[in-house]
């Protein structure tokens, strides 16, 4: 006899989960607010960098225009997750920008150039942790929201070879600019009084005779647009090779990547080449995986800022009527800052490049003690090293009113940093009685950030054929190289408890200690907390009978993170070396910053309600969300 055997696909949805970077809970007995977005969403939106597409997917994400860098492509954004909880216009003060977020890259903290670096492909998925419930694990560093960063696992199997490619063309859009035209804007300064002497019958000949040489050059027809001159449309592309393989005890991934990213405005470039190593190795309840990665960058700033070019006037030519690009747009009674020609600046020797090198290293282990108990420890390291050289060429216009021999500059920045991140957490999960879920997560890590730079100026370079330091005079008179060390450390302590009732009640406590050397002697160690409560009314059997409802849960929650994103030595009080004084113990020191031993934390007393509502298979979902925010103590650099 013959038997047929047919086989039904069984489709199973995964239940989602939330990613802290320290412990993972699935979505439904979660009462933070929480956001996750797959490697899937990020790239639907765009594939420059993960920053770009989460500004489109949140909306409590927001990244802060700066119109004055444009879209450079070697300035990092100014980012903010439900708004600033320090005052504004600090980031110039401190050593971070107060109002920026915490990143976690695979459980370990790290800096904005990282994850700005990373390669999209390499992502798996991105968590934005919004309200005290979701950030209160990292205590006094998440005030300003957590944002958790999972990269791609190596899966077992036979060797697979995988390749992403990206290409996009990127052109300037300046239909926002409506500037006015020649005749417009000589008329405009008529108008306001810009030809009109208040002193003296010559100072009016001399303006009436500026204008009418200007409304002479307008009705000859020239009318110049400025704007366009600087800019260019760009090919960008991006490419990410992934090999990986091996079976259920042993895996391993290999990965190297390209990404060309120019900006618009000529002279302008960003090329980085990065590669990653992930291993892992499962051994009967122990698990152990390492990652490695390496970036190399290099960089190119523009020589010519965009709004030299919005500043000049549309009644001024490029050139002169040989085709020479002259260093001022009018004749020699106007040889100002005013009447720089921007075009002249591109024609002369200015560079601005950076290189850098980043190497990330981050180890994990863990120990399945019992099906409900899991131990586990990290511990990363991630060192950077990179050096910056900006050439100023001896004609250029910032040196026309120097001598000879004090023209053309070259400055040079080194920068070192080493950086070591380590934790110990006991995870513990269990059911009682079909209905009491209990999740409890305990641990401590480590932490310390160590940075030097140092760098120099040199000035008189007789020409621009040589971008070199020995080429010059020596160094700019009055100035001493440059050199610093700048070190911080912190430990914490933390826990978290998740109790769910029949997954219908829901409840979140956690309590972080803090302790930094960034605060005063007397206040090294800050305790923060947080409670979360949820219901999740999907689960309610009058609201099952409606059978509308895939998930509909109320949230609240309440707690107070803190903000560590400041200076290193804010509380201590410095002096600086004075080598042109000396006395009879050498050389004398000044104070030069006055410390604070009482120096206090910044808190942010953060409440929130929330209501998620999922419909139609899922198919529609919205999430609304209510927060207030109140930073007391908040922290200020007052100049003395």
């Amino acid at each position: 006899s013959v038997v047929n055997v047919i086989l039904q696909e069984e489709v199973q949805e995964m239940d989602e989960v939330v990613v802290t970077g320290i412990y993972e809970r699935n979505k439904e007995s979660f009462t933070g607010s929480a956001a996750t977005y797959s490697k899937k969403d990020l790239k639907m939106i765009g594939t420059q960098n993960i920053i770009q597409s989460l500004k489109t997917l949140d909306p409590a994400m927001l990244m802060i225009e700066n119109k004055a860098w444009g879209s450079d492509p070697n300035r990092l954004p100014d980012i903010e997750i439900r708004g600033k909880t320090s005052i504004i216009g600090l980031k110039s003060d401190y050593e971070y920008d107060p109002n920026q977020p915490l990143f976690i890259l695979d459980g370990v903290e790290t800096d904005l150039q990282t994850i700005v670096n990373l390669n999209m492909d390499r992502v798996a998925s991105v968590t934005i942790l919004k309200d005290a419930a979701s950030t209160a694990i990292y205590g006094s560093k998440a005030a300003n929201g957590v944002i958790v960063v999972e990269t791609v696992q190596p899966e077992a199997g036979s060797l697979r070879v995988a390749y992403n490619g990206n290409y996009g063309v990127q052109f300037p859009d300046l239909t926002a600019y409506n500037l006015m035209d020649a005749g417009e804007k000589l008329e405009f300064e008529r108008l306001s009084g810009k030809y009109t002497a208040h002193d003296s019958y010559s100072t009016q000949v001399a303006l009436d005779e500026k204008y009418y040489r200007r409304l002479k050059e307008i009705e000859r027809g020239v009318d110049t647009y400025w704007l366009s001159e600087p800019l260019r449309t760009v090919f960008n592309h991006r490419h990410n090779l992934y090999i990986d393989g091996g079976d259920d005890a042993m895996r391993y991934g290999l990965g190297i990547g390209y990404n060309n990213n120019n900006g618009v405005m000529k002279g302008s470039n960003r090329d980085i080449v990065s590669g990653n190593i992930d291993l892992s190795y499962r051994k009967k309840s122990l698990l152990f995986s390492n990652k490695f990665s390496m970036d190399i960058t290099k960089s190119e700033r523009e020589p010519v800022s965009f709004s030299d070019f919005a500043w000049a006037n549309p009644y001024n030519r490029k050139t002169t009527e040989t085709g020479d690009i002259p260093m001022y747009l009018e004749g020699p009674d106007q040889q100002t800052d005013e009447y720089i020609n921007p075009l002249y600046k591109f024609t002369i020797k200015n560079t601005n490049e950076t290189n850098m090198i980043s190497l990330r290293d981050n180890f994990n282990v863990e120990w399945r003690i019992l099906q409900s108990l899991k131990v586990r420890g990290r511990f990363g390291v991630t060192k950077t090293i990179s050096k910056n050289e900006a050439f100023k060429s001896p004609k250029h216009p910032d040196f026309r009113e120097k001598e000879q021999l004090k023209r053309g500059s070259f400055t040079t920045n080194s920068s070192e940093s080493f950086s070591y991140n380590g934790d110990l957490n006991i995870t513990f999960g269990k059911l009682f009685a079909e209905k009491h879920q209990v999740n409890t997560v305990g641990g401590v890590s480590v932490n310390q950030d160590k940075t030097k730079t140092d760098g120099y100026s040199t000035i008189g370079f007789n020409n621009d054929f040589h971008v070199n330091p020995a080429f010059s005079l020596g160094f700019t008179e009055g100035q001493t190289p440059m050199y610093s060390k700048v070190k911080s450390r912190s430990a914490s302590f933390f826990m978290n408890v998740n109790y769910s009732y029949a997954n219908r009640y829901l409840m979140d406590f956690n309590v972080r200690s803090d302790g930094t050397s960034k605060f005063g002697a007397n206040k090294r160690f800050s305790t923060t907390w947080a409670v979360g409560l949820a219901w999740n009314l999907h689960n309610e059997a009058f609201v099952k009978r409606l059978g509308v409802f895939d998930n509909f849960k109320i949230r609240a929650s309440i707690g107070n993170p803190g903000n560590q994103n400041f200076d290193a030595y804010q509380a201590m009080k410095t002096y600086r070396y004075n080598v042109t004084n000396q006395n009879v113990f050498g050389t004398s020191a000044i104070i030069d910053k006055f410390g604070n031993k009482n120096l206090d934390w910044q808190r942010t007393l953060d409440k929130n309600l929330g209501v998620d509502l999922a419909m139609l298979d899922s198919r529609l979902r919205m999430t609304v969300d209510y927060y207030y925010k109140d930073t007391d103590p908040l922290l200020v650099s007052i100049g003395m």
